[in-house]
């Protein structure tokens, strides 16, 4: 195959992968915590060189935008939201994990859990708070993450930083992988603990729209131009055969 036609070929092959990454944001819009996936695109010379004008392999990657996603405040007690950078920490079968997802709720222990039924990690470890629903006492939860109720301390959420950010592997749940020492403690300051929010998907479902529009017409024209390039090569060799 040319270069011209391998170039082609690359960049629908891109512009495939930016559709797949636009779709699962758009399907993630109403997702709590989401953070929306970016399609990363360099073009680099085909192997041997002799590229020219326009003749260039479309590299692709996928990486994660982490900026802030809206605040949306629901009043329930249980509801946590961060603002500023960091996870909060949850135990799972499959060892810890991080999530900006803060619809918390108890379990049937009175732990402190996920929508998904994972607990959620305090400093101390699990966080308690039965006796004190049990009790009648009012749970609060302050910036910096301490969760009280009455005037008891029950514990402090862990609040942790990614040393890189786009290292995090991303889980079929939509939680966070974190290698081993790659995390930190966030210190009080660096971040708050909104109660009674919860962090909205920080996609915008308008602009991912005009992202899968132009992602589209990119595709197309590099299927017209893989089309238009094989009938001129099957043109060259009917009119070889005829010479002959």
């Amino acid at each position: 195959m040319n270069p011209a036609a391998i170039s082609a070929v690359s960049g629908g092959l891109a512009a495939l992968e930016r559709l797949d990454a636009i779709a699962t944001n758009l399907a993630n819009v109403g997702t709590t915590g989401f953070k929306s996936l970016l399609h990363l695109q360099q073009a680099s010379a085909p192997a041997g060189g002799g590229a020219t004008a326009g003749e260039s392999l479309t590299h692709s990657s996928v990486g994660t935008d982490f900026s802030q996603g809206p605040l949306e405040h629901t009043g329930d007690p249980l509801n946590v939201a961060l603002s500023g950078e960091g996870f909060f920490v949850v135990d799972t079968p499959e060892g810890e994990r991080l999530t900006r997802r803060g619809a918390l709720q108890l379990d049937e222990q009175g732990v402190l859990v996920t929508s998904e039924g994972h607990r959620v990690q305090g400093d101390g470890g699990e966080i308690q708070l039965g006796d004190a629903i049990a009790q009648g006492e009012a749970v609060t939860i302050g910036t910096d993450g301490t969760v009280s109720a009455g005037t008891a301390s029950l514990g402090r959420l862990r609040v942790v930083l990614a040393a890189d950010e786009q290292a995090l592997q991303r889980d079929e749940a939509g939680l966070w992988i974190a290698k081993a020492g790659s995390t930190a403690e966030a210190e009080p300051g660096t971040f708050e603990v909104v109660q009674g929010a919860l962090e909205a998907s920080n996609v915008s479902p308008v602009e991912s729209l005009v992202q899968m529009i132009e992602a589209t017409r990119a595709f197309e024209a590099y299927m017209t131009a893989v089309q238009r390039m094989d009938r001129l090569q099957q043109s060259a060799i009917d009119e070889v055969g005829r010479v002959a």
